[in-house]
């Protein structure tokens, strides 16, 4: 059969143009709307992958933030109060062999995992209030629920990779994702919030500023509460 054309298209075809293009990312795994712990994880690994392709093809599409906290935020913080949970028992396991800690630093583990986990899921709400806050500043018109799931997309790389706390020795490699988290912010704020490309750079910056003040507060609390329940429980207190 001939594939001759006729002014430009094929005969018996349709023109090329009708044609619609591939989609720059499939949408396979999108954000929950319900509890799904995998669905989460598998939207949590595609943003990590490709970044700017996930929040490019989910940036309209805005989820109840009780629902973004709940079902994507409160699921991937269970990565970090498991990772450290196991890490300090087994670190505590060992001083406790040896005659150091023993149930005291048990107590301390647990403790300080669930403060942990608490801790994290304000931090990313805070970040991403101040993030709306911020907005105008920038050029910036958007929502709380878009400036959140910007924030809880900043905060996903770390997230994954503090299962690394297992181990304690190389838990510190989670600092790798904060750094990660970043770029996707910087990449996130044009395309989610609409910031002026020129203007990204120092609204991001602004952001970490935000970000470094709320998580030394958070390390401030969980290190003050941690330490009087250890101190208690060895007798140092009453």
């Amino acid at each position: 059969m001939s594939n001759a054309t006729s002014g430009g298209t094929p005969v018996g075809g349709v023109p090329p143009s009708s044609a619609p293009p591939p989609p720059a990312y499939s949408g396979a795994n999108p954000m929950p709307k319900s509890f799904n712990f995998m669905g989460a994880i598998r939207h949590a690994i595609d943003l990590v992958k490709s970044p700017a392709s996930v929040m490019t093809a989910y940036k309209d599409t805005d989820t109840p933030l009780n629902s973004l906290m709940i079902n994507y935020v409160a699921i991937l913080a269970l990565i970090p109060l498991v990772g450290t949970l196991i890490g300090d028992l087994w670190y505590y396991g060992i001083f406790g062999y040896l005659g150091f800690a023993g149930a005291a630093g048990y107590g301390y583990a647990f403790v300080s995992a669930i403060l942990g986990y608490i801790l994290d899921i304000i931090g990313v709400f805070v970040v991403g209030f101040l993030t709306w806050k911020l907005a105008p500043n920038f050029g910036t018109t958007t929502t709380q629920v878009r400036a959140t799931r910007l924030a809880a997309y900043a905060f996903t790389p770390f997230f994954l990779l503090s299962i690394l706390n297992i181990i304690p020795f190389i838990g510190f490699l989670a600092i790798l994702g904060l750094l990660y988290g970043l770029y996707i912010l910087y990449l996130g704020l044009p395309i989610m919030l609409g910031t002026p490309q020129d203007k990204a750079l120092v609204y991001t910056i602004i952001v970490v500023i935000a970000v470094v003040i709320v998580y030394a507060v958070i390390g401030a609390i969980i290190g003050a509460i941690g330490f009087a329940i250890f101190a208690h429980s060895i007798g140092f207190v009453y």
